[in-house]
């Protein structure tokens, strides 16, 4: 159902009891006008408005992106409309309602590609004041649940003249998720390993990976998002997966849901604060994941320590200044 099909259907019964309530000589609230649709305003100042992007790449041999957007569809407990999906897309989106976003802009995913190279960079940065700054890959050791991450950028070899590219060596990476950019220690790891991007289709002038859907955001919903109804305010542009193991993931906890991403993954804690994974009498996690470490496989009778993640994403150029081996 898309959201102007319920939010009429309870404005026409909201209409019919202000009516009946009002009497004789007043006027009806009035619906939205029959133009009324999504597409970008004038005030909406951006370098591309294809795909929303801050920073002009056309003609360079070396740029950035930026995630736009990240819609999860595995494991299903990260998916968009759950709670951590919608940390994540609140977190990718930024603050600029005149553009239709109404996110925070705290959680940056960067790819940086050198076509000369033939590489492109990719990790995650810390939220800045403003865009315009530009965005630094960060590379530092961040502990959580007595574990320490080494959090940094990977560089994989790609073909940048392809139809879609492909990083064709997955490599093990840490993504931080900044939640409060006034306060950088509240940071959610996402520990992927063999992590790759696939399917990514970059437009010609390197600012776009998906471009803005406003033919499929909804303007009795402020053409905002609404994962609930599978409206997204990009279309995808490319593709990312790896997997999570449930031990790596234990020692990650969410602040903002008292628990460790383990449990919002499997929904089985333990009950304590934080809440983190059931374990058995041999302090092993309970739950069996879909994915297998050793194997780097689906997961079998043997062995189901970790869970697959895919998702699929937008990007749109926005400057890099450093943190991966730049020119």
């Amino acid at each position: 159902m898309r959201f102007s099909k319920m939010a009429l259907g309870l404005a026409s019964v909201g209409l019919g009891i202000a009516a009946a309530a009002a009497g004789c000589g007043d006027d009806p609230p009035q619906q939205p006008p029959s133009s009324a649709n999504c597409e970008l305003k004038a005030e909406c100042e951006v370098v591309d408005r294809d795909c929303l992007a801050l920073f002009d790449n056309k003609d360079a041999k070396q740029f950035g992106l930026r995630m736009s957007q990240i819609v999860v569809s595995k494991p299903d407990s990260l998916a968009a409309a759950t709670f951590v999906g919608k940390i994540v897309g609140g977190g990718v989106a930024y603050d600029k309602k005149e553009c239709f976003l109404n996110g925070q802009g705290t959680f940056s995913w960067l790819l940086y590609a050198d076509a000369e190279k033939g590489t492109i960079c990719t990790g995650g940065a810390k939220p800045v004041t403003s865009p315009d700054e530009g965005y630094t890959f960060v590379k530092e050791t961040i502990t959580q649940g007595g574990k320490d991450f080494n959090v940094a950028p990977i560089e994989v070899p790609v073909d940048l003249s392809a139809p879609k590219i492909d990083s064709m060596t997955p490599l093990d990476v840490i993504v931080p998720v900044y939640t409060d950019p006034m306060d950088l220690t509240k940071v959610v790891l996402l520990p992927l390993k063999k992590a790759r991007i696939f399917d990514a289709e970059l437009s010609a002038d390197h600012n776009c990976m998906g471009t803005f859907n406003a033919a499929e955001l909804d303007p009795l919903n402020n053409c905002y998002p609404y994962p609930e109804e599978n409206q997204f305010t990009f279309t995808t542009g490319g593709k990312l997966e790896g997997y999570i193991t449930l031990e790596d993931a234990d020692s990650v906890i969410v602040d903002l849901a008292g628990a460790s991403l383990c449990k919002l993954i499997t929904n089985q804690g333990n009950g304590e604060k934080p809440d983190k994974c059931a374990r058995d009498a041999n302090g092993k996690i309970t739950y069996k994941g879909d994915w297998c470490d050793a194997t780097n496989a689906a997961a079998d009778a043997t062995c189901a320590d970790a869970v697959k993640l895919s998702a699929e994403f937008a990007a749109s150029a926005v400057k890099v200044n450093g943190g991966c081996p730049l020119p």
